[in-house]
C-alpha cells in the first residue's frame, strides 16, 4: 500500500496548481507535468526534512579508485542521479551509488557529502544509470541463494529475469602490502511457476525451458544467441522468446 503524504502536502500541491485552468486539467499529459513539477517542488521545499533522510552513517572503510575491480560498487564509484521508491514514496533526483559488496544502497544527507545507508527494508525499488532493481523478500517458497536483498530487474513478462550484482573481495599480500582486489560474481535467475531458478548457461536454461527444448535450440542457432561472455544478454533473449511461443 502507498503511504498518504503528510496533509501539507495537499496545501501545498493546491496552491502550486491554483494557476492552472479548468481546461488545462483537462489535458492529461500536461495536469501529469503540473502534478510531477508540484511534487518535485514540495520535496524541495521540505528538504532535509524528508522521510529519506533517516538511513544510518555509511562509512568508508578504505580509499577506492575508479578501476571496477579496485572498488565495490555497482558501475562507478561516483554518485548518479536517479529515483528511489521509499517506505511507499517517490523521491527523484536523489544522488546514490550502490555497494554490491555488502548489498547497500547508498546516498547523502540532504545538501551534505555526509552518506547514509537507507533502510532496505523500507526499498521498494531504485532506478539509477540505466538500471533498476527491485528488493525481494525470501521465502521458502521462492528460495533465492543469496536471500533477502536487492536484484536488478532485466526481463520482466510472464516469466522475469533477474540478476544478483555481487563482488567479492581477494586480498593478497605483496611487499608487506595488502593488495585488495573486487571481483565481479554476478548470479542470474528466471522465475518459473513462482519459483526463481539459477542460470548461467545454454544448458541450464534449456533445462529450464524442457517443454520448448526444440524450439529454443532452432531459436539460439536461427538468431546467433550467445550466452558468454555475459549470460545475461542470451538470458534475457531466452525468457523472452519462451513467453513468446508459450503465448
Amino acid at each position: 500500500m502507498k503511504k498518504r503524504l503528510p496533509l501539507t502536502f495537499f496545501s501545498f500541491l493546491l496552491v502550486a496548481c491554483s494557476a492552472f485552468s479548468q481546461s488545462d486539467m483537462q489535458d492529461t499529459a500536461f495536469y501529469h507535468a503540473s502534478l510531477d513539477n508540484a511534487i518535485g517542488l514540495y520535496y524541495k521545499t521540505i528538504g532535509e526534512n524528508a522521510h529519506l533522510y533517516n538511513g544510518s552513517e555509511y562509512m568508508l572503510d578504505g580509499a577506492y579508485e575508479k578501476d571496477d575491480t579496485k572498488n565495490l560498487y555497482f558501475l562507478s564509484i561516483f554518485l548518479d542521479r536517479g529515483s528511489v521508491f521509499y517506505d511507499g514514496a517517490q523521491y527523484d533526483n536523489i544522488p546514490m551509488s550502490y555497494d554490491i559488496l555488502h548489498d547497500d544502497l547508498i546516498t547523502t544527507r540532504y545538501n551534505q557529502i555526509y552518506r547514509i545507508r537507507l533502510n532496505a527494508d523500507k526499498v521498494e525499488r531504485f532506478i539509477f544509470a540505466g538500471h533498476e532493481f527491485v528488493h525481494i523478500a525470501d521465502d521458502s517458497a521462492h528460495h533465492l541463494p543469496f536471500g533477502t536483498g536487492y536484484y536488478e530487474k532485466l526481463y520482466d513478462g510472464k516469466t522475469r529475469v533477474l540478476a544478483k550484482r555481487k563482488k567479492i573481495l581477494e586480498q593478497r599480500y605483496a611487499g608487506g602490502a595488502a593488495i585488495s582486489n573486487y571481483l565481479e560474481n554476478d548470479h542470474y535467475y528466471i522465475l518459473k511457476n513462482d519459483v526463481y531458478n539459477p542460470v548461467s548457461t545454454k544448458k541450464s536454461v534449456l533445462n529450464l525451458f524442457k517443454d520448448h527444448k526444440k524450439e529454443m535450440k532452432k531459436y539460439f542457432r536461427k538468431n546467433k544467441v550467445k550466452f558468454s561472455p555475459r549470460p545475461e544478454f542470451g538470458i534475457v533473449r531466452a525468457a523472452a522468446y519462451y513467453d513468446q511461443i508459450k503465448n
